[in-house]
Formats: C-alpha cells, structure tokens, sequence
C-alpha cells in the first residue's frame, strides 16, 4: 500500500512511526525548529491515556532524555482542559514542560493544522494557519539532545493517538506567520531550512527531502472517501 487517496489509522493502541534520532531533530542543535502536521482525530476520548488523561501524539523524549512534544487532552480529563492541544518543551530531566496551546471545541474527524516553532527563548503554536498562543521558556528550560527518537503517534508508548496523522514536517528554523499561513491555505512548503517530510501515503514513513526514513509499526489504512 498506497496512495494518496487513502491515510495512516492510528489505532489509539499500538500504532506507530519511529524515526531515528538525529540533530535535525533536537533544538538544542539546530538553535531553531518548526514541526508542522495534519491531525485528525477520530475521537474526542482517546483509550490509551497518560496523566490526567491526555495523549502525546508526537514527540522525542523518553526517561531522562525529555526533549519536547505534542499532546491532546481528553474531553474528560481531570485539568478541564477538554480537548486542549499543546506544545511543550522540557528539561532531559522531564517534569512539567513549558509550552503553548489553544483550546478549542473540537469534532471527531476534523481536520486540524497544527505547527509549532520554538527557538533558544520561546514556543509558539498555531492552528489552521493563525498563531494561537506564545510562551517564554528561558530562564527556566533548558533543552539538551539526547538520544530518543523521534515518534509519531505516541511519544514513549505510554499514550496512543487514534485517528489519522499526515504531512509530518520539520525545519530547523522558525517558519514566519506568513509562511505558516501560506502552508495552510495554498499547501505550499518552504524548502529553506526543511530538514525531513513525511507524506504518510504508503507502509514504510520515507523522507521525501533527505535520509530520515522512519517504520511504521502495525499500519492500517483507510480511504479518505470512507472516513
């Protein structure tokens, strides 16, 4: 499989992609990054949680090596932050992170443009093409490169995300707003500074712009004109 009329089902238990660590991937290195992707969530309760009910979604980080990640909360969680989605940003050490977020009314099957920036001061988060939110992490966060991978659909196998999960991208620089909101409305990628892209239209996860390739563990697809 596949083609582009069909997407990656994340199970919600044990799928997943993993992409090897590299510097690409850490901030730390780069001074600079921007991580965008197309989520789709086919629920609003997800089954395999973590915390007070939320899923990391995509991330690198594992114990004493946190780098950063993306969450979604549960509508139920126990924070009231129904359905929140985050960026964060944590010591290797791990604990509480610092990031950005914004909090919307969400429908299971909604397509939702996520992208993230985060430079040596602060992150910032937009949705669908607009900045939502921006927080300072200096001065109480330092970033450090270790060695976990980078994975899509869960972090370190203590969530799952369920629903779909598409056009994973990374730079190592910060995307203006303009270009962020050109990716949205007009699909077009800034090549300057892309390091790793990944379509997610077929088994394996390969790197469209260099040599990141990443395995898709227990893939199941799904065409778009039945989702």
């Amino acid at each position: 499989m596949n083609n582009v009329n069909s997407y990656l089902h994340f199970n919600g238990a044990q799928t997943y992609i993993e992409i090897p660590n590299h510097s690409d991937f850490s901030v730390a290195t780069t001074g600079e990054l921007t991580i965008s992707a197309w989520i789709r969530p086919e629920t609003l309760t997800f089954p395999k949680t973590e915390g007070t009910g939320y899923v990391h979604w995509l991330g690198k980080g594992e114990t004493g090596q946190q780098e950063w990640t993306f969450r979604i909360y549960n509508l139920d969680n126990t924070e009231n932050r129904q359905n929140r989605i985050s960026f964060y940003v944590f010591n290797a050490q791990g604990g509480q992170g610092i990031g950005s977020h914004f909090q919307d009314l969400l429908e299971p099957g909604e397509c939702i443009h996520v992208v993230a920036t985060v430079d040596h001061q602060k992150t910032s988060i937009h949705r669908d093409g607009i900045k939502r939110d921006s927080d300072i992490y200096a001065g109480q966060i330092t970033p450090k490169a270790g060695n976990a991978p980078v994975r899509i659909g869960t972090r370190d196998f203590n969530s799952f995300f369920k629903g779909q999960i598409y056009e994973v991208r990374f730079w190592n620089r910060c995307l203006t707003d303009n270009e962020i909101a050109k990716l949205f409305s007009t699909s077009i990628v800034s090549t300057s500074g892309l390091v790793a892209e990944y379509l997610l239209t077929q088994d394996i996860a390969p790197d469209s712009v260099s040599d990141h390739n990443g395995i898709i563990h227990t893939p199941v697809w799904i065409s778009k004109d039945e989702s």
